[in-house]
């Protein structure tokens, strides 16, 4: 899948094996294409909080740290197994790899050495988080959970914020107030989690916010040709930012949906959260990237290569989204790449099995053998 990241004054978009960096107006382009791989693409992009290190995944299983704005290389790190997802620790100084075995691994970015296993889960992971005070390591998978464990000692498990009934692939803290997790999953759904104790503290269905049902079943009649049940249809792109001192914005894709839903989440002096819905905007397709950036949406179409970035204003708490400009990303840059974003979907959804028919016959054949 395309990828997209915005920090101070720079905008990274990345597409097949080409990375293209804009820093203050300027293009750089980073190919990985000298990889033996032939189907190497990117993964995963990730900044460090001080903007000081840029940090790339490919899927030839390669972690390349990069200085920022210069680009030179500080380090190079060939992973055991394929990832995820990488971030950036607290520190900015060590990022963290969620790989698909359930691993999650340490690497000091200013080292050379093999990293240093921290935790294990018994799936697929896809997502992982440190607390900004850097006593807790959030780590999501593809069996609903999402786990929080203490920090350095993750042995020790803090707690687990249960709910979903899908896949988790996107968390992140609440911008405004980082004592609250946000989540997103497979099954529609966006949570905020007092994550210390566990606690979900109010939940928002996106099923209930899409204008066209239609979509919805023509994506369960596609995944029951492949023996998968489902519920809603599954949230792709997921980005928040801070809005005021209250409030933050949620903006989300959900597949095969052109609309992006815009949400505000606020919190109050209750440990309770309210959420509202507070616009949608159309897009061409729904092969789009989305990140937040302050105040400002930025909507990456890998179709034509055209990043566009959105004003959102609040004034007495209606929110109003403006195109305010339009950007060329990849210019006379040839990208043959193919997609397929309905397989990549389905392979983190869970099949169904049911047995116990199989099982009943077996016995039954069993009983009538018998002399």
């Amino acid at each position: 899948m395309d990828c997209l990241l915005v920090a101070d004054n720079i905008i990274v978009a990345a597409k097949g094996s080409f990375i293209d960096c804009l820093i203050n107006q300027n293009h750089k382009i980073i190919s990985i294409e000298d990889s033996p791989d032939a189907n190497n693409s990117v993964c995963d992009l990730a900044i460090s909080n001080n903007n000081e290190y840029f940090a790339t995944l490919t899927s030839d299983k390669n972690l390349t740290i990069y200085r920022l704005p210069s680009f030179d290389r500080v380090n190079l790190f060939i992973l055991p197994r394929s990832a995820s997802k990488i971030r950036f620790g607290a520190e900015n100084s060590h990022i963290f790899v969620a790989d698909k075995t359930g691993d999650v691994l340490f690497y000091d970015i200013l080292k050379n050495d093999s990293g240093v296993k921290l935790l294990g889960h018994l799936s697929f992971l896809l997502n992982v988080l440190q607390s900004q005070d850097g006593n807790y390591l959030i780590s999501a998978d593809r069996d609903e959970k999402i786990r929080v464990s203490c920090y350095p000692n993750t042995y020790n498990i803090q707690t687990y914020c249960l709910g979903h009934k899908e896949y988790v692939n996107h968390i992140e803290f609440l911008p405004h107030n980082n004592r609250y997790l946000l989540s997103a999953s497979g099954d529609g759904t966006i949570k905020c989690w007092d994550y210390v104790v566990g606690h979900c503290t109010c939940t928002i269905n996106t099923k209930n916010d899409l204008s066209d049902p239609r979509l919805q079943e023509e994506f369960k009649k596609i995944m029951d040709e492949d023996g998968i049940e489902v519920e809603s249809l599954p949230i792709v792109h997921f980005t928040t930012s801070k809005l005021n001192e209250n409030t933050s914005l949620v903006a989300i894709s959900i597949y095969s949906c052109n609309n992006l839903l815009i949400y505000t989440i606020q919190t109050g002096d209750q440990f309770q959260c309210q959420y509202k819905l507070t616009g949608t905007l159309q897009l061409k397709g729904f092969f789009n990237c989305i990140d937040l950036f302050n105040t400002a949406l930025y909507v990456f179409n890998g179709s034509n290569n055209i990043l566009t970035k959105y004003d959102i204003t609040n004034s007495d708490n209606n929110i109003a989204i403006n195109e305010s400009q339009t950007i060329e990303m990849f210019s006379n840059t040839k990208i043959d790449v193919k997609i397929d974003l309905e397989q990549n979907i389905k392979i983190l959804f869970k099949r169904k099995f049911d047995n116990v028919q199989e099982y009943q016959e077996r016995k039954k054949n069993r009983l009538i053998k018998k002399p």
